[in-house]
């Protein structure tokens, strides 16, 4: 269900294709969250909610790609992703399980300032997650460099704003995903205490088969669209070329014979693998030597700037303002005057006019056949 907009939205691209205001309209809000995610997964501490958000950036990603007319690109970005995300996502199970199995205390069990020195531990669980964050992270050769650099190279012919965006979402991408792998296998043990660590095992062979074969398309999937030739739409967007038929005219790729073009995606090549780089850098500089007692980087250099980032931007608190409380205030002003006043007092007040009445007519009907003789006699004389 996630992805299901992906989809929907890639499979009517005849009609996107004609309508390019709302091109325009998903790309802007594609590019949007896909940086407004990733800046939220920076600070997370459950290792979930990294994964979650990151999963919210990379739709973002797609939305990118659909919005400006690479259709192709964008399935092929959900196509990689599902493979490393999927291992990523069940990787988290396994560490977790790891965990819990001492740590009886979900949220304790799955934040990461609980963990750190677990590669040795769980080492196919870390292989695996390693070999998924390298592609997730767009490091040459891995899965996820092939399908994100090719929405990057598509954003950069739409609109040179929205690639800078990607490209800086690609940044924030190595740095939270490496800081999840140095808090929770590299770094200092942080774990609550000794004994706890020592009973910290790997995952079952039902756990980790699954792992092993998600990492291994985790490498190999992208390599269904490697292109012999650079400019053009890579060999997935020819394999759905019956589906894709449809192409925003602004997103046509320059012809592959041009130099100008071929050196202009070469670079933008060096400098998204540059920024993936520049996130594991940051990210072992800050994480790598993470003790029991560290302090996050973004919280010490600026406290108001974490505190929003770890409450994510207050988007639940201004929900809670604006939809829930008003819809709250409605609900109970309805219950209380409508429900509980008119309906109920209405059905309330038939029930005591009913009550009165056979309180009145129960003196006439007390089976005294005197009295009903009277009565009768009474009423002849009136008639």
């Amino acid at each position: 269900m996630v992805t299901a907009g992906v989809y929907l939205v890639a499979r009517l691209n005849g009609i996107y294709a004609h309508a390019p205001v709302a091109s325009e309209v998903i790309a802007l809000i594609g590019v949007a969250t896909a940086l407004f995610a990733a800046t939220i997964a920076v600070t997370q501490t459950d290792i979930k909610k990294v994964l979650a958000w990151s999963t919210i950036s990379q739709l973002g990603y797609m939305f990118l790609a659909l919005g400006v007319g690479a259709y192709g690109a964008a399935v092929f970005h959900l196509y990689t992703h599902a493979f490393f995300k999927a291992c990523l996502f069940l990787g988290a199970g396994s560490v977790i399980h790891a965990m819990h199995a001492r740590i009886h205390d979900t949220d304790r069990s799955q934040d990461m300032r609980n963990m750190g020195d677990l590669s040795g531990k769980i080492p196919v669980t870390f292989r695996t997650m390693f070999v998924a964050t390298l592609a997730i992270a767009g490091i040459p050769g891995f899965a996820g460099f092939f399908s994100k650099d090719e929405i990057l190279w598509q954003a950069w012919k739409y609109n040179h704003a929205l690639w800078a965006i990607g490209f800086a979402t690609a940044l924030m991408t190595a740095f939270y995903m490496f800081r999840l792998i140095y808090l929770t296998f590299w770094s200092p043990s942080r774990v609550v205490s000794h004994e706890i660590e020592h009973h910290i095992h790997e995952s079952p062979k039902s756990m980790t088969w699954p792992l092993v074969i998600l990492a291994f398309f985790s490498i190999t999937a992208g390599y269904l669209g490697v292109s012999p030739s650079l400019g053009g739409s890579n060999q997935f967007e020819k394999f759905l070329e019956p589906v894709f038929a449809n192409k925003l005219e602004t997103a046509d790729p320059a012809p592959a014979s041009e130099e100008g073009p071929r050196t202009t995606e070469y670079l933008l090549m060096a400098l998204s693998v540059a920024a993936a780089g520049a996130g594991w850098f940051f990210a072992a500089r800050a994480y790598g030597n993470a003790d029991k007692g560290y302090t996050e980087p973004i919280a010490a250099a600026a406290p108001p700037v974490y505190n929003t980032l770890l409450n994510k931007y207050y988007v639940d608190e201004l929900y809670d303002l604006i939809i829930v409380r008003p819809i709250r205030f409605i609900a109970y002003a309805l219950w209380k005057v409508a429900d509980t006043f008119l309906i109920d007092g209405i059905v309330n007040l038939t029930a005591y006019l009913i009550g009165a009445i056979g309180r009145l007519l129960k003196y006439l009907q007390n089976g005294d056949v005197q009295r009903y003789v009277v009565g009768v006699i009474a009423g002849a004389g009136v008639m």
